[in-house]
Parts: C-alpha cells; structure tokens; sequence
C-alpha cells in the first residue's frame, strides 16, 4: 500500500514535468488490501510543480534541447499561450509544414531519455549471489516473498519492480547473473515478461500465470515454485 502513495506521487510529478500522460495501475487485491502505514512516508512526499510566469515572446511548443517547453497557463504572466491538438508550430498555431513536424516529433521523443533517468529501479529482496531469480510486479509480491520465507530457499532472490515502463537501464545486472529466471504474473500473455525479453537479450525460462481474477495463494505458489526449483 506505501507504493500507491509513492507511485501516485511520482506519477503527477513526471506528468507535470515532462508534460506527457502517466498511467498507474493497480488491481482489486490492491483496492481491498489495508493495513497501517508511517506517516512519515506519506508527508514527506515532494510535490514538484513547473509552471512557468510567462513573457510577451513567449511560444508554448518553443523547440528545446531537452524536448521539454516551457509550460505557461493563460493569466499567469504577459504572454499568450496558444494550444492545439493537431501539429502545431511553436507557438501553437496549426501547421502542414513536413519539416517542422520532423521536429515536432523529434522533440517530443527526447522526453522518453530523459524520463528513463528518473525510473524507479527493482527492488531486490535476498541474496545478491542468487542462484535463481523471481520477477514480479504489483500485488504479486508480498504473496512471493511469504512462499520464499516458508520454503526456505536460499539461494532464491526475488527482484520486484514498482515501475514497469520505461525499464530501468540496469535490468541485465540482475537477469544474467541467475542461472534461472521466473517470472510471476497475474495475467495471461505474461505481458511485463514479454516487454523484458523484447528490450533485452535475458529470456524466463519459467513462467507462473494467473488469470482467474484471483490473487496468488501462498499455497499455490509453493506448490508451483518447489516443483520449478
């Protein structure tokens, strides 16, 4: 549940700051799941904002090095901000220009580098000189964590992510030092297993799926992970 709080945060601040959509997902185990939490955690969540006062040349599509414009709102400073949903030119305005929608375009991709910096990265719970690794995210992984406690399998690690795209630049640290990987999902095309493989070299050589509309049992995943190892 603390990740929600951390997520949700993160989520509005990365929206804000590089002015794209972010989704957040989440499930009914999540939505029905309570229990205490530190109060500390959630005050001392940053709250970022990145309005700008704007001036009389202001151009709210302006082209930058970084991808990002400068984001201005009407009243807030002399200039005008003028916005479309088709292509536009840097101040706003509609356009059919080819080249200047090649920029346009360049200059919106150059978001996503700049965002792969700020990904929160995997969480690893046990040993670093694992000998087998468990990939999971979301809900499934307290469930995990309580069946690796109860079959004692040390030389098992379990690498969570709270933040599946855009992957984290380091993921192959951790897949190609297992001498086998797993991947845990509650779906049933093992989508966040198929994105790894896709962006890197690492493929599952087992995967656990659930598609029923039930969690993961600790019983079920005790039965499934000791046959595995």
């Amino acid at each position: 549940l603390e990740d929600g709080y951390i997520i949700m945060q993160k989520a509005f601040n990365l929206a804000d700051k590089y002015q794209v959509p972010v989704f957040v997902l989440t499930d009914q185990y999540y939505m029905d799941s309570y229990y205490n939490l530190s109060r500390n955690k959630i005050e001392n969540l940053k709250i970022e904002k990145h309005i700008i006062k704007t001036q009389e040349s202001y151009k709210r599509f302006s082209l930058t090095n970084t991808g990002i414009s400068p984001r201005g709102v009407p009243g807030f400073g002399s200039g005008l901000v003028c916005v479309d949903s088709d292509e536009h030119d840097e101040e706003g305005r509609i356009t059919e220009d080819h080249d200047l929608r090649i920029k346009m375009v360049d200059k919106r991709l150059k978001k996503m580098e700049l965002i792969k910096n700020e990904v929160d990265g995997p969480v690893l719970f046990g040993p670093g000189d694992y000998d087998n690794i468990i990939v999971c995210w979301g809900s499934t992984v307290n469930s995990i964590l309580e069946t690796l406690e109860k079959i004692n399998h040390s030389r098992t690690s379990v690498l969570y992510f709270r933040q599946v795209f855009p992957l984290p630049r380091n993921i192959n640290k951790y897949l190609e030092s297992a001498k086998k990987r797993i991947i845990i999902e509650g779906n049933a095309a093992s989508q966040f297993g198929r994105l790894i493989e896709s962006e890197t070299e690492c493929k599952f050589d087992e995967r656990i799926l659930k598609y029923n509309g039930l969690q993961f049992s600790v019983e079920e995943l005790t039965e499934k992970i000791t046959k595995i190892l």
